[in-house]
């Protein structure tokens, strides 16, 4: 990691931006102007006159010796001392070293160690200090909590981080863009352990120990984790709430055309005699693409499709049987990991609405993995049995994606 010390700072110019680009030997953090739309209860200036950020030291990061910052300043009015503040910031000039790479960005003041907090979320009672960014293969999805999904954008070369929204879960930013000395830029290997947070914001719950094949996901044939999502995902993160009952499908007599036939060998031996190619680790997103059939509707994949939006981190979707065991297995506090274990009522169901963690409920989970035209399987929480149902029944649905 480079150490660099900023030597210039120059004005802006007229109606313009800078960056900070960080080479080897120099850099320089320059004030800026905000541009863009106007935020509610915000107002974006362009005067003329350069919103100077703070002078002093960045760290770049060890994948690349060489990126540009671009911190970008707004005058916000609804605190009780208006102020310019740092409100987002883009990172260019990203090279293809960085692939598989977290990025993590922190800001400081010129006194003291600890970083500055970036920004708040309704709901979630402590600020955070700082934003951490997923590189996979030159596309960019947040893995901080308190951001939307929304809250980055892919551009040339890197990405943009906004810490304000107006939409649930609105967030706000909370450092003085005169009190920013110094931004920080690290990098670190993607490696994730069961619990962390997960890049689209959820958690963690199986780690593979082998890349596994996830078609449609962006991860592709390089998937390691599935992380599941968070008991905010039916409000779009403005609430926790317990899981909801959603019908599979209204039609109950054409097949989806998953794959049945072929026997499975990587699940649960006792329902060896059961388990098809469909069960499978990877198969949860091509399973839920398929479930809506001849002119049916699928009021469980309408809704997580809904919550995964359009974003690089989203693609969530119907966990396959082998995966809803495995978060069966996590969300009754079971190691999980070993895809022949079953879940069983050992555990406390990590249910309730005190944070983002519950919101579990003790019944029947749909999973995406059909048996035949008629039914598919479910797997229940107290971890008493797997069973069939028939598509037109309403069970319990919570998402999960594969990174």
């Amino acid at each position: 990691m480079f150490i660099l010390n900023f030597v210039t700072q120059e004005p802006a110019p007229k109606g313009g931006k800078k960056s900070l680009k960080i080479v080897l030997g120099i850099g320089a953090l320059v004030g800026v102007i905000a541009l863009g739309s106007t935020l509610a209860a915000s107002i974006n200036l362009n005067s003329g006159s350069p919103v100077e950020f703070g002078q002093g030291v960045a760290q770049t990061t060890a994948c690349d010796d060489e990126v540009t910052i671009t911190p970008y300043a707004t005058f916000v009015n609804d605190y009780e001392s208006a102020d310019f503040l740092f409100t987002s910031f883009s990172v260019t000039g990203i090279s293809t070293s960085c692939y598989g790479k977290t990025f993590t960005i922190k800001a400081y003041s010129n006194s003291g160690n600890s970083p500055l907090d970036l920004y708040a979320t309704t709901g979630i009672a402590e600020p955070f200090s700082e934003v951490q960014v997923l590189d996979t293969a030159g596309s960019f999805s947040l893995v901080s909590a308190g951001l939307l999904s929304d809250d980055i954008e892919d551009i040339s070369n890197g990405f943009k981080v906004t810490m304000v929204t107006t939409g649930p879960p609105a967030s706000i930013a909370l450092a003085s863009a005169q009190g920013v000395d110094r931004i920080t830029i690290e990098s670190k290997d993607s490696t994730y352990s069961v619990g962390d947070r997960g890049p689209g914001g959820g958690i963690v719950y199986y780690v593979s120990a082998n890349f596994f094949t996830s078609t449609g996901s962006t991860c592709d044939t390089q998937c390691k984790y599935l992380e599941v999502a968070p008991a905010t995902w039916q409000s779009a993160g403005a609430s926790v709430a317990d899981d909801l009952t959603y019908e599979w499908s209204s039609n109950h007599i054409d097949a989806t055309g998953q794959d049945k036939t072929t026997v499975s060998t990587e699940g649960i031996a006792a329902n060896s005699a059961y388990e098809k190619a469909n069960w499978q680790i990877g198969k949860g997103f091509s399973n839920t693409s398929v479930m809506k059939v001849s002119e049916a509707t699928s009021a469980a994949q309408a809704a997580v499709l809904a919550y995964a939006g359009d974003s690089t981190a989203g693609q969530w979707f119907i966990p396959s049987m082998n995966e809803l065991n495995e978060l069966c297995k996590y969300a009754r506090g079971q190691t999980t990991g070993v895809l022949t274990v079953a879940c069983t009522n050992g555990g406390t169901l990590k249910t309730g609405t005190a944070n983002d963690l519950g919101g579990f409920i003790t019944d029947g989970y749909w999973s995406s993995s059909e048996l035949n035209a008629d039914a598919l399987w479910i797997q229940y929480f107290d971890g008493s049995s797997q069973n069939s149902a028939t598509k037109d029944g309403t069970r319990y649905v919570r998402p999960v994606r594969a990174f």
